[in-house]
């Protein structure tokens, strides 16, 4: 009897630090799939407000009601340039 109860204690012990390790192991998964997950939103957060402030540069162009300005705005956004424009571009490092 003494050493059933013996027995049952150390299968008890081992029980529970098995679900403590197991625990402990899932614990930190999530942890960084909650950390990567953050990165993603922060990224996202980040393109929204870039498309954002496009959306209300367009939404600008078109309420102006000036097609002109609305026409070119597009046309330099596809690379189109005036016949005698020169287009000169940074190439510093870190530009």
């Amino acid at each position: 009897m003494v050493k059933s109860k013996i027995r049952h204690r150390y299968i008890l012990l081992f029980a529970a630090i098995a679900a403590l390790v197991i625990s402990v192991a899932a614990y930190s998964y999530l942890q960084s799939d909650v950390r990567s997950k953050e990165a993603e939103f922060s990224a996202l957060q980040a393109e929204l407000v870039e498309v954002q402030a496009q959306n209300n540069e367009i939404a600008t162009l078109i309420d102006s009601n000036d097609e002109r300005q609305m026409f070119e705005h597009l046309a330099r956004e596809r690379g189109f340039v005036y016949p005698d424009e020169k287009i000169y571009y940074n190439v510093t490092p870190g530009n």
